[in-house]
């Protein structure tokens, strides 16, 4: 399975290194910037998840929004990476609180293994992101 870790250049140091680096090798990984996204408006072919770096997802969710990228991240099961013990709501997903899947970027390579097993048996369900009301 093809999975895309959504994660800025900036964050991409010391346990996010080893996360990428302990990613299981039966799946494929691909980073891929906020910055990457925008421009491409687009996804990898073939991607079965989304890994969002909390940090990233968190400063750039408003411009996901603003260029039209949530039915393109709608249609696709959503991992949390998040260094924080805490499972806080990302935004935009509030209502979706208890079923996000948090991967711990400090995990060992087996841990990790599990984790992402578990998640390809049984990913999250879907979700559609509140777009507001127009104004008339």
């Amino acid at each position: 399975m093809k999975f895309v870790f959504l994660c800025d250049a900036n964050y991409l140091k010391g346990d996010l290194v080893n996360f990428v680096n302990n990613f299981p090798t039966n799946h494929e990984l691909v980073t891929m910037t906020s910055d990457d996204l925008l421009q491409s408006k687009s996804i990898f072919e073939g991607t079965f998840a989304v890994l969002a770096e909390r940090s990233t997802w968190q400063k750039n969710f408003s411009l996901f929004r603003y260029f039209g990228l949530l039915p393109l991240l709608e249609v696709l099961p959503l991992g949390v990476v998040s260094r924080s013990r805490k499972s806080e709501p990302l935004k935009g997903r509030s209502q979706n609180r208890n079923q996000e899947i948090y991967f711990n970027p400090s995990a060992s390579a087996e841990e990790l293994y599990l984790q992402v097993d578990k998640f390809v048996a049984a990913p999250p369900a879907g979700f559609s992101y509140p777009r507001g009301s127009a104004k008339v």
